[in-house]
């Protein structure tokens, strides 16, 4: 997995069950010392996110995507169930590239 700066990816996390079942779902990347989490709580998801059954899907903005430096980030998915379980993900090691053109095209 891997995406370009100033760029618009698209990425989508499979849990093992459906969506519906949490009341927290937090996706994080870090970068040492940024860091961008995508959330939902309370029924509410961040710009960016949406939730199909047991998936996950993530859309960064250019801007989002310029705020990372050429190099590896790392993503993780973390979950609170309505039963009360936490889980977390394994570690995403990404690949941010770079781009020729730093401007956001609009």
């Amino acid at each position: 997995m891997s995406f370009y700066r100033v760029t618009t990816p698209t990425q989508k996390f499979r849990l093992p069950f459906d969506t519906s079942e949490c009341s927290v779902i937090q996706v994080t990347y870090i970068q040492e010392k940024k860091k961008l989490v995508k959330e939902y709580k309370d029924g509410e998801l961040d710009p960016g996110m949406s939730l199909d059954e047991d998936v996950i899907q993530i859309d960064l903005t250019q801007e989002e995507t310029k705020g990372f430096d050429v190099g590896q980030a790392d993503i993780q998915v973390r979950v609170l169930t309505q039963a009360g379980k936490v889980y977390a993900s394994q570690h995403f090691d990404v690949g941010v590239s770079k781009v020729n053109s730093e401007d956001i095209l609009s």
